[in-house]
């Protein structure tokens, strides 16, 4: 189920049966490596929050209360996300300057392995976030982000248990061993990419992205 490059699709993020977050975003390339996404900056995504502006990342979803899917800006430039072809608990993610188009960095999201979905008129990814992630700046110096959210939502209904929470840990050390190492893709493969004008994405969610979630 190969997407075509230049077809816009949504990622969705999902957590306790329902979207955390979502985004559309335009497919670079679909191959033997991976999957390639392209966020223009200027874009708005959809997140869960509660009425006075708190996230996911402020709580679990029980400790939250009510929550709605609320539009937001995008903040900050042009980012395009990786998910590799042979299933890995991770994204990485290349940020690029909002202004001058130079890349910035690396962001490692550590994540549950994405499954793709095709309703024809709309397509898409979905995963579950893990909450710890790895920063790597493009010396490839790097830094955990978000420890303390991963121990705070351990062994919390709905998240991941202590194992589970040693297992992801594992999956981010595993990266570093790429990131130490300059190895794809940390060796600079795509830090040069500028946008084409074509890649732009509609302003709204296009009509079934609510679907049920690819299993």
């Amino acid at each position: 189920m190969a997407f075509a490059p230049g077809r816009t699709i949504v990622r969705r993020y999902w957590r306790g049966g329902r979207i955390s977050w979502i985004g559309s975003m335009v497919v670079l390339s679909d191959d033997e490596q991976g999957l390639r996404l392209w966020q223009p900056a200027g874009v708005s995504i959809w997140r869960l929050m509660t009425a006075d502006g708190r996230t996911h990342h402020d709580g679990t979803l029980d400790e939250l209360g009510p929550m709605e899917l609320t539009r937001r800006p995008w903040l900050g430039g042009p980012i395009m996300p990786f998910h590799p072809a042979d299933g890995s608990p991770w994204s990485v993610w290349w940020f690029f300057d909002e202004h001058t188009g130079e890349f910035d960095d690396w962001y490692v999201n550590l994540e549950e392995p994405f499954t793709r979905w095709d309703d024809g008129h709309l397509a898409g990814i979905d995963t579950a976030d893990h909450a710890l992630d790895i920063v790597v700046e493009p010396d490839r110096t790097w830094s955990w982000k978000d420890e303390d959210e991963l121990a705070a939502k351990t062994d919390k209904p709905g998240y991941w248990d202590a194992s589970e929470a040693a297992k992801i840990r594992k999956n981010g050390e595993a990266v570093l061993e790429l990131i130490e190492a300059g190895k794809f893709p940390f060796d600079g493969t795509w830090c040069d990419l500028r946008p084409d004008p074509s890649w732009q994405i509609p302003a709204d969610l296009p009509p079934g992205w609510d679907r049920p979630r690819a299993v």
